[in-house]
């Protein structure tokens, strides 16, 4: 009965488990033989310029000096050393080789208005994760429609491809490239979203309705701001909460029994006190909505309070940012990303929207971030962690924190989910830092240099019991 490998001693590091290569001085662990076939110089026995994966009295040599009968060369441009997932071809060529067979038209080339998407992969430098995404099936399949014709070459027919998620992330490669014209990521998610709702609720009473504030009021009015400027991630999930909800209160209405037109001042209210502040707050822009179109008699809305909201203490907040500023253990991104909300209060959406360019230098060779006017400075050793940040982004890509692909931020959802895995207090610890800073210079002042509006500072500046607003406008000099 034969099982699978044999576990083995790996001979360089001493690792049990399933060799990758057997080597003259042992078995080597795939990490190991990775690690031997990055060694690249002049060969100690030969004089040869290639990969030195051996070994020759522990000296690195190359496969003929240490007697070693396995190739690691590609078959095409003749790259000796690491070859993605153990095969015959090196990352450039692999990836040449499978865009070739994927995006081929017919005809036995590539196809002419996908070749710019070809020539963007083949340039990437991140080879090994090109190659899984081209050989996952539905990718293969969809790649392969588009260059056929079977899928034609638009936002609208990837947007209702059943396999939405590849399709965003290859929908901002064609954007990228040129071959589709730019579009709005969050404007082209929340109508895929909002067709994708309304045709599950094609059996609601008041799906009617549903499709006109979806249709008529909500996505006029997500256009108009894309035109405007680009959409943020909370933007599109506060429309997709008002849509939610505003289900929700139809739901609840059709189980009163009685038309839309009957409801009465007395219904609206008991709608308010049996649900949470969210839901009241999402649910708000519809129920002034239908009632301007008048699917709904003129009510008085309740107005709504809300709380205060925790902060945590000072020495809480200066502790985790002395934590996030010296453990190099996480990221530098979340790290980053942590620190920018205990210094300058900034939400996440906006911290995933700086660009390099925010980054300046004052007369005295200090570090400034432009978050509002004037730039802020930048104490050390945050500065120094901002310039390792701008120096890692890829050549070309404006953004501080950047996404896949580069011509776009990093998604909202992954540094949230970095940020949450970590235990990072997001909310309390900005509210903690806004109301730190307006108790040291006055709210006008602190929301012009954070980019806030005023009544923000000011609400937090009550919050914080401070009392620049307390004095009087007038001279006090005689």
């Amino acid at each position: 009965m034969s099982g699978g490998p044999r576990r083995r001693d790996c001979a360089r590091c001493g690792r049990h488990g399933c060799p990758a290569a057997h080597f003259p001085d042992g078995y080597l662990c795939r990490i190991c033989l990775r690690a031997a076939l990055d060694i690249r110089g002049a060969c100690p026995g030969c004089g040869t310029e290639r990969a030195l994966p051996g070994l020759r009295s522990g000296v690195p040599v190359c496969t003929g000096c240490a007697g070693i009968d396995r190739h690691f060369t590609c078959l095409h441009c003749g790259y000796e050393g690491n070859l993605p997932g153990g095969g015959r071809l090196c990352g450039p060529c692999g990836v040449s080789w499978h865009l070739a067979r994927l995006l081929d038209d017919g005809t036995g080339s590539i196809s002419p208005a996908l070749q710019p998407l070809a020539t963007a992969l083949a340039a990437r430098t991140s080879h090994a994760a090109t190659m899984d995404w081209l050989t996952t099936p539905h990718v293969r399949q969809l790649l392969s429609d588009l260059a056929t014709g079977k899928l034609p070459l638009t936002h609208q027919a990837l947007a209702a491809h059943p396999h939405w998620r590849a399709t965003i992330y290859l929908r901002d490669l064609l954007a990228g490239c040129g071959v589709l014209p730019a579009t709005d990521r969050q404007l082209a998610d929340f109508e895929r979203w909002l067709q994708l709702r309304l045709t599950r609720l094609a059996a609601h009473p008041h799906q009617r309705l549903l499709r006109q504030f979806g249709l008529w009021h909500q996505l006029p009015k997500m256009r108009a701001k894309a035109a405007a400027g680009p959409l943020r991630p909370t933007a599109r999930k506060y429309a997709e909460l008002q849509f939610i909800h505003a289900a929700t209160f139809l739901t609840w209405a059709a189980d009163q029994g009685r038309r839309l037109t009957e409801l009465t001042q007395a219904d609206l209210d008991t709608w308010h006190a049996t649900h949470p502040i969210s839901q009241r707050q999402a649910a708000r822009g519809f129920l002034n909505w239908a009632m301007d179109h008048r699917h709904l008699p003129r009510c008085q809305l309740p107005p709504l309070r809300f709380p205060t909201g925790g902060a945590i203490t000072q020495h809480r907040r200066l502790a985790l940012l002395r934590h996030y500023l010296t453990d190099t253990h996480i990221p530098p991104r979340p790290r980053a990303a942590a620190c920018l909300m205990l210094l300058y209060a900034q939400p996440l959406t906006r911290i995933l929207h700086l660009t390099t360019s925010d980054l300046t230098h004052g007369d005295s060779g200090h570090l400034l971030l432009r978050l509002g006017d004037p730039p802020s400075p930048v104490p050390q050793p945050f500065a120094s962690l901002l310039h390792e940040l701008a120096a890692s982004t890829p050549p070309g890509c404006p953004w501080l924190f950047p996404g896949r692909p580069t011509s776009q931020p990093l998604a909202y959802c992954t540094m949230l989910t970095q940020l949450r895995n970590l235990g990072f207090p997001m909310r309390t610890a900005r509210i903690s830092a806004l109301r730190q800073l307006v108790l040291q210079v006055p709210a006008p002042v602190a929301a012009q240099a954070l980019g806030f509006h005023h009544t923000t500072t000011h609400r937090q500046h009550t919050h914080a019991g401070g009392t620049w607003n307390r004095y009087a406008a007038t001279s006090h000099t005689k």
